[in-house]
């Protein structure tokens, strides 16, 4: 219960610096964004997240449920790594979003992860499954979400 609400604070910090963060960039790093464009983005992500989390009367079953909470940790488990952790040490300065990345996602999801494997949730197997498909599912609903973001953004001015 506590990943939508970490996410949620992750996705905060991310929209604190993230305009200035990405203007300071070369366009072939990162396409530069504007505070609403990213806090759409954000702000959609992290609704979604409580949805997936804190629906689970609505999965066929709960081992459906399991999966997806496993694919919704694994997401957040390796966007720690990618883009965070791997855009700090590359840029050799502060992303947005690697500190609470660090400090709270990477811990959190990888025990929520750990345990559903120790507890017989899930298999190793399902549990690999679901940790892909959360991230290449995280991956695009980014895109999508900050294209949407960019659409609201270019509405609004």
């Amino acid at each position: 219960m506590l990943l939508p609400f970490a996410f949620a604070l992750h996705n905060f910090e991310e929209a604190l610096s993230m305009e200035k963060w990405t203007k300071s960039l070369p366009d072939h790093i990162h396409k530069p964004v504007t505070t609403r464009q990213f806090g759409i983005a954000v702000l959609l992500f992290s609704i979604l997240g409580f949805a997936v989390t804190l629906t689970k009367g609505f999965y066929r079953t709960e081992q459906y449920y399991y999966l997806v909470i496993a694919g919704f940790a694994g997401m957040l488990f390796l966007n720690v790594f990618l883009p965070h952790l791997a855009a700090t040490v590359f840029l050799r300065k502060y992303s947005p979003g690697v500190i609470s990345g660090l400090l709270i996602n990477l811990p959190l999801s990888a025990l929520v992860l750990f345990n559903m494997v120790n507890l017989n949730v899930l298999t190793v197997v399902q549990l690999m499954i679901s940790i892909v498909v959360g991230g290449i599912a995280g991956a695009f609903l980014a895109f999508i979400f900050l294209k949407f973001g960019k659409l609201i953004d270019e509405k609004c001015r």
